[in-house]
This record gives structure tokens, sequence and C-alpha cells, in this order.
């Protein structure tokens, strides 16, 4: 699958996904190494605030329809960490009604990114909030902040 140039990914530069699928988080991370983004997975919310402790992301891809906690839990957890707090977060969800967007920027969040996605869209959204990529807004964004 080809990306353009500018979505060419820094392999220094780590995404972390969370999603409970774990599917969804092969894919990601399918797509993701061939942009040579590093790339970690988190089953869980619980789990995501676990590799935290450990790694320090660049971004977060963030699903909101997960057992236990969900992904505008997490987001705000994440967002009282003082440590943690200046990581962007794009919600990867299917969940894109204009009231779950104002529950994910309320929570926390940059950026709505939906479910099913194209992958080169995915990619130049991550190379936006990663630095990769040129400034003016996140391509395709509109709900980005």
């Amino acid at each position: 699958m080809p990306y353009p140039p500018v979505a060419a990914g820094d392999p220094s530069k780590l995404v972390l996904g969370v999603d409970d699928l774990p599917e969804n988080l092969l894919f990601l991370r399918a797509n993701l190494l061939v942009a040579r983004y590093r790339f970690v997975g988190a089953a869980s919310g619980a789990a995501c605030l676990e590799i935290l402790t450990r790694e320090t992301p660049q971004l977060i891809l963030l699903d909101v329809q997960m057992p236990e906690i969900d992904g505008f839990e997490v987001c705000r957890a994440i967002r009282r960490n003082p440590a943690f707090r200046d990581i962007p977060i794009a919600f990867l969800t299917a969940h894109n009604g204009p009231d779950d967007i104002e529950r994910g920027l309320a929570a926390g969040g940059n950026d709505f990114i939906t479910k099913p996605f194209n992958p080169v869209t995915l990619i130049e959204r991550v190379a936006y909030w990663t630095g990769r990529a040129p400034q003016g807004g996140a391509p395709g964004a509109g709900s980005g902040r």
C-alpha cells in the first residue's frame, strides 16, 4: 500500500494504539509499521495507563467503546496526570456523532478519526500529531484542536 512521501514516519516516533479488539490493533500496527512508526498496542484502558508508566508515545490512538473503562474516561485519566497531559490523543472510533465528538473534546481529546478509516488518512493524521506533517491544520480534521 503506497503512502505519500510526507507521510513517511520517523522510526523514533512511538504511537500507542488502544482498542479491545485484537484485529483492530493488528491493522493499526501493520499500517503504522509500513509508514515507519514504532507501535505499541493496549487491549484496555487499564493497559494503556500501565504502558504510559514505561513508555512516552508521541500520539495515542484511543478507541471509545471498551469494557471496564471507556475511552473518554481513559482520556480524562491521562489529562489528569501532569506527566502525560501533553500527549496528543486522537479518538479512533465508530462513535462519531456530534455528542460523541463533544464528549471526546471535553475529555481532552485532540482529534477524531472515524472507523472504518482510510489508511492513508490515518497516516496523514498520525504524521500531523507527531510533528511530521506540514503545519496548517490536521488533514481532514474539522474537529482537531
